[in-house]
């Protein structure tokens, strides 16, 4: 409310304002009037109880909804890696892995530091609940 209208109001709330208010000074009586009444409206005892079933209802219908897109999306990516692989010949080989055979353990010792970081990592940082 900017300082005119706050002297508007304070003048009708005092009884002085002039006759070229009276224009204002009817709206602000009627406005206040109106704020004065309480409502006829009620509202029913379960009425949040209501608002919190659509709502739930609601992302119930989004989740489902997200989940059939993705499951489109993740059949055309199927769907368009197939096709790519045939239509390009592609023949895949695991020649690579041959050579990898002389540092087994070394992968073991690997897998084996990333349990213990995991457990590690359990332990020092607490789960949020």
């Amino acid at each position: 409310m900017n300082s005119n209208d706050e002297d508007l109001q304070k003048n009708i709330e005092s009884g002085h304002y002039s006759n070229e208010d009276e224009l204002d000074v009817k709206a602000y009586q009627e406005v206040f009037a109106r704020l004065r009444k309480k409502p006829d409206m009620y509202l029913s005892a379960d009425f949040a109880d209501k608002i919190v079933v659509r709502v739930q209802e609601k992302q119930r219908r989004s989740a489902s909804r997200d989940f059939f897109w993705l499951a489109c999306g993740v059949s055309l990516l199927i769907v368009a890696l197939v096709v790519a692989f045939v239509l390009s010949g592609f023949k895949p080989t695991l020649g690579f892995l041959k050579g990898m055979s002389a540092y087994a353990g070394l992968f073991a010792f690997g897998i084996a530091f990333i349990l213990f970081l995991n457990r590690l990592e359990k332990k020092i940082i607490p789960r949020p609940e």
